[in-house]
């Protein structure tokens, strides 16, 4: 027993997990409280809002098109993110105003959200109000999401940052999904009763509990001193990236994916709640699915792992890409008679998301210049968050054209609603941005990397 604990022992001093998280070193333990961090996080995302958050809507009202304008409201704020830099760089410690902006997102966006049903009555008046909410919480987060960033990138040096959201990914979603999971369970039991929404009431009280250790959690990491070499402007956020091209391509890069990525996710999760409405896994299924997440991480990262180690971030991103899309084309088909498709196209997904997901967030990190931080991260969200809203709000426009997704094209003697149009839409954006990307990965990989591997010079 002793020597199996010892072998224990040396086989975790040896570990990855144990390099990336050691809470003895301070980056080590910062990337340990982003950990934790990013756990609470997605089982606040799962419970307030995707399927439940789309449930509690269409309960109180909420149809499909207004839904789909929720989604994409949050995402008018990211001009915000302008003042980002000119407010944070005043101070030289940053994490009680951090901690304190994104307490009050979180009370406005879930406990305003949530008591709003029953204090407003009128349906236009509700409408009204859950925007107004969802505008003043994501205002908040447009001011302070940046400073995170730019104090996280200290704990992301190159050499471990796809081993921290490789891993960071895997224990995020097998914590958060098999939670979700479970209350999915509960909660399709009670489906076509009132309680059902009684239900998911409650599960935004308990993301709300969530968001408090979240919070607390942010006052641990220590803070490094924030580099700065211009002089604080407002027009810096939009100046200094135009003078780092490879910085300025990058962004766009990830853009672009965000708007090719984001074109049917206004409606797509009311689109399978409906066709899976009298199944009684309206909410179990996908979050099933969605559980099974942590498995693809287990079998698959390693390989992902050597996929980018080859072909570095820009090319395995294009790839990757072009890969992923095969699926957006067999999404398209998926309907109420189809649900088995459904499933095998989620699963799919999951093989490709777990290289696309650690590459997406790694992306801003590789061009980011040491100082002024503050405003390239600023001018990502903004970049960022523009095309998730001119995305969104263009899938929205169609589906609005489409009176609601009741509408149906028939192509080629096969009926189309307005989300598989805009799935098909993806796939298609999908394979134009990964051809771009393969045409521009030698301008925008750093020349040390490109001098490593004169194949590709």
């Amino acid at each position: 027993m002793k020597n199996f604990i010892t072998a224990l022992k040396n086989k975790w001093q040896a570990s990855t997990l144990r390099y990336v998280y050691n809470a003895k070193d301070d980056r080590g333990r910062g990337r340990l409280c982003m950990l934790i961090s990013a756990i609470m996080a997605g089982i606040i995302g799962q419970l307030s809002t995707g399927f439940f958050y789309t449930g509690f809507l269409l309960g109180h009202g909420i149809d499909v098109v207004d839904i789909a304008i929720i989604t994409f409201i949050p995402y008018i704020t990211c001009f915000l993110n302008i003042f980002s830099p000119w407010i944070l760089e005043h101070f030289k410690r940053r994490k009680l105003i951090l901690a304190a902006g994104k307490l009050l997102y979180y009370v406005f966006n879930i406990v305003g959200i949530t008591l709003l049903p029953s204090l407003v009555e009128d349906p236009q008046a509700r409408l009204a109000g859950f925007i107004a909410i969802v505008v003043v919480s994501n205002s908040i987060n447009a001011l302070i999401s940046s400073g995170y960033s730019t104090w996280q990138a200290n704990f992301l040096p190159d050499n471990v940052r796809m081993d921290y959201f490789t891993s960071s990914g895997c224990i995020n979603s097998l914590l958060s999904y098999i939670i979700v999971l479970a209350v999915s369970i509960i909660t399709d039991r009670l489906q076509d009763s009132p309680e059902q929404l009684v239900m998911i009431t409650a599960l935004r009280w308990l993301a709300f509990g969530f968001a408090i250790i979240d919070c607390l959690i942010q006052l641990v990491p220590k803070e490094y001193p924030y580099l700065k070499k211009a002089k604080t402007k407002l027009s810096n956020i939009f100046v200094l990236p135009f003078r780092h091209k490879r910085f300025l391509i990058t962004i766009l890069i990830c853009a672009a994916y965000t708007f090719a990525s984001n074109l049917p996710n206004a409606t797509l999760n009311a689109y399978v709640l409906e066709i899976l409405d009298g199944t009684g896994m309206q909410y179990t299924l996908p979050n099933a699915i969605n559980a099974l997440y942590f498995l693809f991480f287990i079998l698959f990262s390693r390989m992902w792992k050597k996929f980018v180690a080859k072909h570095y971030w820009f090319r395995a991103f294009a790839f990757a890409m072009l890969m992923q899309s095969v699926t957006y084309y067999i999404q398209v088909f998926v309907t109420a008679d189809t649900i088995w498709l459904y499933v095998v196209v989620r699963l799919m997904q999951h093989v490709f998301g777990v290289v696309m997901n650690s590459i997406v967030a790694s992306l801003p990190y590789v061009n980011l210049p040491d100082e002024d931080r503050t405003n390239y991260m600023s001018f990502n969200a903004i970049i960022s968050n523009m095309a998730a809203f001119l995305s969104m709000m263009l899938g929205t426009v169609f589906t609005s054209y489409m009176d609601g997704g009741a509408r149906i094209v028939t192509v080629l003697g096969y009926p189309l609603t307005s989300t598989q149009i805009l799935v098909f839409a993806c796939a298609v954006a999908q394979c134009v941005v990964g051809a771009i990307i393969i045409l521009v990965a030698k301008k925008v990989t750093p020349p040390e990397v490109m001098a490593q591997r004169p194949s590709e010079a």
